[in-house]
C-alpha cells in the first residue's frame, strides 16, 4: 500500500523488493516485458516498437518500466501520481506510436499492455 502522492522512486523501489520476493534463484525475473509489438529491455533499458528502437529521456523510460513492471507483478497497473506522469506518458505514447499499449483507467490511472 502507497499512500498518494506516491513518489516514483519509492514505487520502483517497492516493485523491486516485491519482485525479488516473489522470485526463486532458479526462476529470475522477467527482464524484457512485451504488449503487442512493444518491447521493453529492463536490463538494457531500450524500448522497440514494431522493431526499431524508440529512444525515450530517461523518466520517460523510468515511467514505462514501472508501468510494464507493475504489470507483470500484479497484473493490472493502476498507477495516478501527478500531473507530471501525465506529461510523462503523453510523451511516451507518442514517440511508441502506439497510444493503445499505454491506457488510461478513468479514476484509477495506467495499465501497461491488454
Amino acid at each position: 500500500y502507497l499512500v498518494k502522492p506516491v513518489r516514483l522512486a519509492e514505487l520502483l523501489a517497492r516493485i523491486e523488493a516485491v519482485t525479488r520476493r516473489a522470485t526463486t534463484p532458479a526462476a529470475p525475473a522477467p527482464r524484457t516485458v512485451r504488449a503487442a509489438d512493444v518491447e521493453v529491455d529492463l536490463d538494457a533499458r531500450r524500448v522497440t516498437v514494431g522493431g526499431a528502437e524508440v529512444r525515450l529521456t530517461t523518466k520517460e523510460f523510468e515511467v514505462l518500466a514501472a508501468l510494464a513492471l507493475m504489470d507483470e507483478v500484479w497484473g493490472d497497473a493502476f498507477l495516478a501520481v501527478s500531473r507530471s506522469l501525465d506529461v510523462h506518458l503523453t510523451q511516451v505514447r507518442a514517440k511508441l506510436g502506439r497510444p493503445e499499449v499505454l491506457t488510461t483507467i478513468r479514476g484509477f490511472g495506467y495499465r501497461f499492455g491488454d
